[in-house]
């Protein structure tokens, strides 16, 4: 309701109908009392453009995000170190030209007098380098999905803050309007029955009262704008694709922790961790077996004098390093260290998650059971006073200040209710980021990707 009341107020500021924006705040804030009133008009806002859901929301954050396209990059990179892993190092050709020849047989002159081919030989680095670069090509993989992760938690904050700044305009709107139609009271209603007498200071007041609410609605739209304008530029669309977001709902179904720790063992930022861990594993056994100089095997042509003439001359041969220092070793407990440090950091990162996620759902369960007894409590009761004590004032009973209290304690209920439920669906995205569960399988790319690799 309180979204078309923004849209229709947007319409007039930019056509200059100002007056007919206070007739029809006057006439919402009848509709807002209404429980029947307002659902029949959220249908009417719901029809007159695009809602976005959380759902969509999402999703649409995933098609347009430059974290996911960088790590898809990161990915084809892993794609080509596995290619290049398996591919042997490349022959060299040799050519000697001088004068031996000629000085042989005093006839001066230069000649080619040799011609060398030689192939390095990788005796059994390549299957280390490609099991090290297929390791690093599946956590890249994993680590796109917790990238996505990410931003689904993101994107789902900003969602919740844009419910709440428009929860929030709405409650602003209503409290300023229900100040205009107060101060606006005259000494008989259309029966010409005497219902209320304001006096001088009964009016200075509630003018006082309605210029605090308007400072407060000024206020709940600006914080509307700054979490719309998060939002568009979040999802990579025009504010002007932005109508109406679903409203800030109490959180009904609680997530089961049990099926949430299951769920967290297989965690992709885990998965991602696991697979660093086994490429540095593999990094031992490569740096054992590339520290010296592969063998090579060459093959050559030459020719030289000899008493007869000059004839041709081939030889095979073969070169291997000889290890004198201790090099291999050095670099072996250099990839050994590497490879022991990413294993800490699994088991840091385990530790992490598991305290994360149990102190998330904690204060999960403690704030929606907060908003269950809030309402029971403090809003509902504050509702029913508000709506006697309006009755009281307006028949006279009461007197300003019982009119001002009711309302003051009504409004800042209402405030305190809807962060309490804002405060829940922020904590479900921490727990849901913590356990590994995704909001959506709007990542069908990685995931295929990801299908297809392990």
């Amino acid at each position: 309701m309180f979204i078309r009341n923004l849209f229709i107020r947007s319409w007039c500021i930019q056509t200059g109908i100002k007056n007919v924006l206070l007739k029809i705040n006057y006439g919402l804030i009848v509709a807002l009392m209404l429980p029947t009133s307002q659902s029949i008009a959220q249908s009417v806002v719901q029809s007159t453009g695009q809602q976005w859901t959380l759902q969509a929301s999402v999703q649409q954050a995933m098609s347009a995000s430059p974290e996911l396209k960088k790590s898809m990059a990161e990915i084809d990179v892993r794609q080509t170190d596995i290619n290049l892993s398996s591919l042997w190092p490349e022959p060299s050709i040799a050519f000697r030209i001088d004068n031996k020849l000629g000085q042989d047989d005093a006839t001066g002159g230069y000649d080619l007098t040799d011609i060398t081919i030689s192939q390095p030989i990788p005796i059994s680095r390549i299957k280390y380098q490609a099991s090290a670069a297929e390791a690093s090509l599946k956590a890249a993989r994993f680590s796109r999905l917790y990238q996505s992760l990410q931003v689904q938690n993101r994107v789902s904050k900003v969602f919740f803050q844009l419910q709440l700044a428009s929860a929030e305009l709405a409650l602003a709107e209503q409290q300023l309007q229900l100040a205009d139609k107060l101060i606006n009271q005259t000494e008989k209603n259309t029966k010409a029955v005497v219902v209320r007498y304001l006096t001088p200071l009964e009016k200075m007041r509630m003018t006082i009262i309605r210029e605090e609410a308007d400072q407060a609605a000024s206020s709940a739209e600006g914080k509307y704008n700054e979490s719309l304008s998060e939002f568009v530029k979040l999802l990579g669309i025009e504010v002007d694709n932005v109508t109406t977001v679903s409203e800030l709902q109490p959180l009904v179904e609680m997530p089961d922790i049990k099926q949430l720790s299951v769920l967290q063992e297989h965690h992709v930022q885990l998965s991602s961790q696991q697979q660093q861990v086994l490429a540095a594993k593999h990094q031992i056994d490569v740096a054992r077996n590339s520290q010296l100089v592969d063998p090579s095997i060459g093959l050559s042509w030459s020719r030289d004098t000899f008493p007869n003439g000059r004839d041709d001359v081939y030889a095979i041969m073969f070169n291997m390093q000889i290890p004198i220092g201790d090099r291999k070793n050095t670099a072996a407990s250099k990839a050994t260290y590497k490879a022991s440090q990413q294993g800490i950091e699994l088991a840091l990162l385990k530790r992490e998650l598991k305290i994360n996620l149990h102190k998330s759902f904690t204060h999960l369960n403690h704030v929606v059971m907060q908003a269950r007894d809030y309402k029971q409590k403090v809003l509902k009761p504050a509702q029913k006073m508000l709506d006697l004590t309006n009755r009281g004032f307006s028949s006279g009973e009461l007197n300003i200040l019982s009119l001002v209290d009711a309302n003051n304690t009504y409004f800042a209920a209402r405030l305190n209710y809807l962060q309490l439920l804002y405060q829940a669906w922020v904590e479900l995205a921490e727990v849901k980021l913590f356990a590994g569960q995704m909001i959506t399988d709007a990542d069908t790319q990685s995931v295929s990707l990801l299908k297809g690799g392990v």
